[in-house]
């Protein structure tokens, strides 16, 4: 029961991973891109499917929904921990500035709004702490986490079936 949830786990937080880090070295843009955030999610929502559904078809057709919840939330954690390790070798490794570019874009946007002097020093030092990157991976783990959790117990309300 459990093996459908490492396999469809870990392999979708593999493609999501791969995904990313082929749209980094294609030179596509990461910031705003919908399509990588639309692949992200439905590589986010499969796992849990798959299994569930996996572990029904194993059972003769019957799952209770709390071993449907319960093989849908593994799975789904399993993706978001690998997709954690992808995003941190990203953000550390492969475009360190990714936060530096933001931040950018942030003062741009704060100077425009009007801040000046202090306030924008203030400002612009909490929007570092928050895009630091280890602030950023955390961010995005609890972010997949409750994501993939949600889709799970959806999963598990719309696959479960006990005579």
């Amino acid at each position: 029961m459990y093996k459908s949830s490492i396999k469809y786990g870990a392999a979708s937080g593999i493609i999501i991973g791969l995904i990313s880090v082929a749209t980094f070295y294609a030179g596509y843009p990461t910031r705003g891109n919908k399509y990588l955030t639309i692949a992200s999610l439905f590589f986010l929502y499969i796992p849990s499917l798959l299994t569930i559904y996996n572990v029904r078809k194993s059972n003769g057709g019957e799952i209770s929904f709390m071993n449907s919840l319960k093989v849908g939330i593994l799975s789904g954690w399993i993706t978001s921990l690998i997709f954690i390790i992808f995003t941190y070798m990203y953000y550390n490794y492969l475009n360190p500035n990714f936060a530096y570019k933001y931040l950018v874009d942030i003062e741009i946007s704060l100077k425009q709004a009007g801040l000046k002097g202090a306030e924008l020093k203030k400002e612009m030092a909490d929007w570092k702490v928050f895009f630091s990157p280890n602030s950023l991976t955390l961010n995005t783990l609890f972010r997949t986490i409750l994501t993939t959790t949600i889709m799970a117990a959806i999963n598990a309300l719309i696959l479960f079936k006990k005579d």
